[in-house]
């Protein structure tokens, strides 16, 4: 089941997890509802991710081969049936994460991003596709709209106790990342932390991931608030452009946070 938080929508399971963040661009169009865009979309990438699940499927036997682009493309074809019927508009950037054995597989479009915390230094972050300042890759009802197939696709080797991050444009904007990887170690036993002296290959602590995405989320939400005083990315970004701009951005904030660890119960693939 995907969950929605305004234009946002996510999903999250033991093996899986994805966002999607409806284009804002679509306000005040008529037969227009970005926010309904992304929640099927996700919805769509849940069932397709339950699939691989089911030993009655014929993508169960798939398992291992299972790809986040696949499973969007998939996706995005139900979304856009679906969209057609109701004859409603919008669009939406996304990102799909699917773990396999330790390898991380991610396709991101548009920006939405991912980071990976690795006992408190930040090993890996993805990069926002822009067609232009503020114009990201989107999946839409549009004839000219991107396609899963210009997602960024990554596959990352992880390992246990590793912190997966994935949130939409409403953090990455507000947040640099030493101001993510500050929330993390905040939430990290002293041993954990970038600064201790020594590292643990297998960390024997306890990650809370609901607390580090909500203190994410929280100082995100401050930032966005603050257009004054705070600086803040998507200030940069502007600035790069020759446009003036202070503080945060306003904008919708979702923060997916998982912890890498043993799996107990898995389906039996022999």
């Amino acid at each position: 089941m995907a969950t929605s938080a305004g234009e946002d929508a996510f999903f999250h399971r033991p093996d899986a997890l994805g966002i999607a963040d409806g284009v804002g661009g679509w306000a005040g169009v008529k037969d227009a509802d970005p926010s309904l865009f992304a929640r099927r979309l996700m919805h769509h990438v849940n069932l397709e991710v339950q699939r691989y699940e089911n030993i009655d499927d014929e993508m169960f036997s798939h398992y291992y081969d299972a790809t986040p682009v696949d499973i969007l493309r998939r996706a995005y074809e139900f979304t856009l049936d679906e969209m057609e019927t109701l004859a409603v508009r919008g669009s939406s950037t996304a990102c799909v994460v699917v773990l396999r054995g330790d390898e991380l597989r991610v396709a991101n479009l548009g920006d939405c991003g991912l980071t990976v915390v690795r006992q408190g230094d930040m090993v890996y972050r993805t990069e926002e596709q822009q067609h232009s300042f503020n114009f990201p890759y989107q999946l839409g009802t549009e004839a000219h709209s991107d396609t899963p197939s210009d997602a960024q696709v990554f596959r990352l080797k992880i390992q246990k106790g590793d912190i997966i991050i994935v949130g939409s444009d409403g953090v990455f904007d507000n947040l640099f990342d030493e101001d993510i990887l500050d929330e993390v170690n905040q939430h990290l036993p002293p041993l954990m932390r970038a600064e201790a002296p020594s590292k643990f290959s297998l960390p024997q602590f306890h990650i809370d991931p609901r607390a580090i995405s909500l203190a994410i989320a929280k100082r995100a939400k401050l930032v966005s608030e603050d257009t004054r005083y705070s600086e803040s990315p998507f200030q940069m970004r502007a600035m790069q452009e020759g446009l003036y701009y202070q503080g945060g951005k306003r904008d919708d904030i979702t923060v997916v946070v998982a912890v890498v660890t043993d799996l107990e119960d898995t389906p039996d693939r022999r």
